[in-house]
């Protein structure tokens, strides 16, 4: 099973290479990357197979996570969390509410609080 990268790409768009097992393309994940810091201080993002590249034979390493700083994960426009909550003062039970961004949004399902705290256990 193949799963697609989550990154992003310069144009805005989603990554449409297969994902290594972090999510992420050979391209994206910093795991593979040369990581070498470059003269303004920043991590280097040619893909490497994790060692430094052709240019950055010596040089100090920034950390994967330092890199993935770097990775624009895709988010559509528009995308709002699974696990959205109603705010507590609502009234119990499932509330809908309508997306402050456009005029005719659509009316977006939430989740209450009680549900989320059954659901994972938060008793």
């Amino acid at each position: 099973m193949s799963s697609q990268c989550r990154a992003a790409t310069k144009k805005g768009g989603r990554c449409q290479i297969e994902a290594r097992p972090t999510g992420l393309c050979h391209t994206h994940d910093p795991e593979v990357r040369c990581r070498v810091r470059n003269a303004k201080g920043k991590p280097c993002v040619i893909p490497s197979g994790g060692g430094p590249c052709d240019r950055h034979q010596d040089g100090e390493r920034a950390s994967v996570a330092e890199a993935l700083k770097d990775v624009t994960l895709f988010e559509p426009d528009g995308a709002e969390s699974l696990f959205a909550l109603e705010e507590p003062e609502s009234a119990p039970g499932a509330a809908t509410v309508t997306a402050p961004h456009t005029e005719h949004a659509p009316q977006v399902p939430r989740l209450s609080l009680e549900f989320v705290a059954r659901t994972f256990n938060w008793n």
